[in-house]
């Protein structure tokens, strides 16, 4: 498949969303194993999510725990021929990020998977996790992309004690670094974060904006109708496509 580029994100609890979600063609769809699903309901939803699985159209993405009581499980389960990549919230730790390999190695194998095949996208969501950034990026070789915590209320602001705004002065310095850190470890591509204000097309246009002005090729989505806004904010414009058409005319 191609990069998942534009995706949107579906409750682990909600189950016949997934189906919906292939309506505004996202690049993929996120299942949410995370902040969606009660702690008391996470083992039943892990285990409802890997049984509907087989039957996903779109390229599937999975939000694991970063818990102790659920991350291996939720490893093991997900990492199959179903799903395209886990996406690792709050990421802190580089050697965390080699144990998930490890586990990951293993479910391939047992899977009769080649190793490797499911991708990592850790999450950067909390202060330490950016001033890491390149060293989570670098940690194993699955890891195909980051994801920037940039949204309003979201983890990052919380720890950083930040307000924000839609200029994004505030989260602009980690916003920056986690981009600079993901080129730098010549990751394909960088994923910004969800935007929280799903009745705002404009300001979510102007927050995409900016995300590509900086570097970034594209975000999550957390409301069907953020899809659309977001693809077309991502696009390449008529004059890079000028441009790039005539490099590749100088170099034939």
């Amino acid at each position: 498949m191609n990069y998942p580029l534009i995706t949107l994100y579906v409750p682990g609890t909600r189950p016949e969303l997934i189906e919906k979600a292939g309506r505004v063609s996202p690049d993929a769809v996120i299942i949410d194993l995370e902040d969606t699903v009660p702690t008391d309901r996470k083992n039943q939803v892990r285990q409802d999510i890997a049984d509907i699985l087989p039957s996903v159209a779109l390229p599937a993405l999975i939000r694991v725990n970063n818990e102790p009581d659920f991350l291996e499980a939720d490893l093991r389960a997900m990492t199959n021929q179903h799903v395209y990549a886990l996406f690792l919230p709050k990421a802190e730790d580089p050697a965390q990020i080699q144990e998930v390999d490890a586990i990951m190695a293993e479910a391939e194998r047992a899977g009769g998977l080649e190793v490797g095949s499911v991708k990592l996208i850790p999450m950067m969501e909390t202060a330490l996790g950016v001033v890491r950034c390149f060293e989570l990026a670098t940690a194993a070789a699955r890891v195909e992309s980051v994801s920037f915590g940039s949204a309003e209320d979201g983890d990052l602001q919380g720890d950083l004690q930040c307000a924000w705004s839609l200029e994004g002065t505030e989260l602009m310095y980690a916003r920056s670094k986690v981009l600079l850190d993901a080129r730098a470890a010549r990751l394909p591509y960088v994923l910004d974060g969800a935007f929280s204000d799903i009745k705002n097309d404009d300001a979510l246009r102007i927050d995409c904006q900016l995300s590509k002005r900086l570097g970034y090729d594209g975000r999550t989505a957390v409301h069907p109708q953020q899809v659309a806004v977001a693809r077309e904010a991502y696009a390449a414009n008529a004059d890079e496509l000028d441009y790039y058409h005539r490099l590749i005319t100088a170099f034939e």
